[in-house]
Parts: structure tokens; C-alpha cells; sequence
């Protein structure tokens, strides 16, 4: 009785502890779970595989945009136009104009203009200007030179650069000066000086005589804060 009950016993245990064992005595779970697991591995590497495919926008490259004239570190008067003309293209789209197209300065708070074409005057200083070139899908691409508008300035009117006077003859002289903040300069404002004669004359319009030789007349404005402005001529005094 003792024995039978043992065996009875034994068979029980050994059902239950390998309930899940396949005929070899290896638990099938234990491999399902192992394969699972697996199959989820790989699936992780290759969602990392279609991460690493590149950015959404692969292929949309950036336009460009250049000011071709005037030149970089140009000069004018406040008073004369800028006239900037622009070069502005993407791959995708061609040339660039219009509103897709903006000028902006340093000193302005509001745009210059727009287009590939723009003319504007500037208030005196020195001006970074840069165009903004936008594309259709929003990308942009800049280009920048530096201009300054020159406030005071003078300029010799006559005689002209390069003439040839008799030294008897009586020469008139007529220049202008203007600034941003007086306007037309006048008087003592304007000074006249010559290589040979130094200072000989004031004033916008007058005549006067000078010494034979090559002569190099330097106008020279002065505003009222002190700020000063130079033109200058050469020309020939024959004895």
C-alpha cells in the first residue's frame, strides 16, 4: 500500500513540474518566449533603419541671394538714389523676384523695397544692406554689402577737371555743399584752397586769379556740427 501510494505520488509531481515540456523534455514556452522576444528586437532595428533615411525636406535646398550692384563699400551723397539690383535663384523653383524678394538696412527699420530691383535714398551713415531670398516652401537664403550715404558733401561745379586757364584771365568758381541736418551750405561754410595759392576764396560763386602751374583746388564744406566734406579738381594755369 505504502509503495503504490509512493508511485502514485511521484507521477504527479513529475506532471505538474513539466506541464509545458515538450517530448524531449524541453519547455516549449521557454522557446516561444525566447523567438517573441526576438521577433521584437528586430523590429526595433528596423524602425531605427527607416529613422536614418534623412531629413523630410532631403532635396529642398536653400535659395540664393547676392546684391550685384552697386559695388560693396560704395559712397553717394544722402541725397543721390541707391539703385540695387539683385541676383536671387533656387534650385527648385528658378529665378526668384517679387515679393520673394526683400531688401533691408541696418539703419531702417522698414524694408527697403522688394523686388530685384530697388532704388532708395539713406539717411547718412553706414549701411549694411541684405536681401532676403524666400522660396516656396519657406527656405531662405541672404546676401549682404555695405554702403555709406555722406552727409555733409561738397562738389565742384566749375571750372572743370582737367582745363587749361591763361594766368591773366580772372577764373570763376562755383561749388555747392549740402548737409542732412542744414541743408545748403553757404558763406564761410565753403573754403577754397589751391596747391600753389592756399586759401583764396569763401562762399558758393566767386572769381579769382591764380599762380601758373598745375593746380589741384580742393573745395572743403563744413556743417554745424563740425563735420566736413572734400571735392577736388586739377587743371592747368599757363603763363
Amino acid at each position: 500500500m505504502n509503495k503504490l501510494l509512493s508511485f502514485t505520488l511521484l507521477i504527479s509531481i513529475s506532471s505538474y513540474g513539466c506541464g509545458s515540456c515538450s517530448g524531449d523534455g524541453v519547455n516549449s514556452n521557454a522557446v516561444d518566449s525566447g523567438e517573441s522576444d526576438s521577433g521584437e528586437s528586430d523590429s526595433g532595428e528596423s524602425d531605427a533603419a527607416a529613422d536614418s533615411g534623412g531629413p523630410d525636406d532631403a532635396g529642398n535646398y536653400a535659395p540664393s541671394c547676392a546684391i550685384t550692384g552697386p559695388l560693396n563699400g560704395t559712397t553717394q551723397n544722402y541725397d543721390d538714389d541707391f539703385a540695387f539690383i539683385v541676383s536671387a535663384t533656387d534650385t527648385e523653383d528658378g529665378a526668384l523676384s517679387g515679393a520673394s524678394v526683400v531688401l533691408r538696412s541696418s539703419l531702417v527699420v522698414a524694408p527697403l523695397g522688394s523686388g530685384v530691383s530697388v532704388t532708395a535714398t539713406l539717411n547718412p551713415g553706414v549701411h549694411v544692406v541684405t536681401c532676403t531670398a524666400t522660396d516656396s516652401l519657406g527656405r531662405t537664403g541672404t546676401g549682404s554689402i555695405t554702403v555709406t550715404s555722406r552727409s555733409p558733401y561738397a562738389r565742384i561745379n566749375h571750372p572743370g577737371n582737367g582745363e587749361v586757364r591763361p594766368v591773366a584771365s580772372s577764373i570763376p568758381f562755383v561749388g555747392v555743399g549740402n548737409d542732412f541736418e542744414d541743408g545748403s551750405l553757404t558763406g564761410a561754410s565753403l573754403v577754397w584752397t589751391s596747391n600753389l595759392d592756399g586759401q583764396f576764396g569763401t562762399g558758393t560763386s566767386f572769381n579769382s586769379l591764380l599762380s601758373a602751374g598745375t593746380q589741384v583746388v580742393t573745395l572743403t564744406v563744413t556743417d554745424s556740427n563740425a563735420n566736413t566734406s572734400t571735392d577736388s579738381i586739377t587743371f592747368t594755369v599757363t603763363p
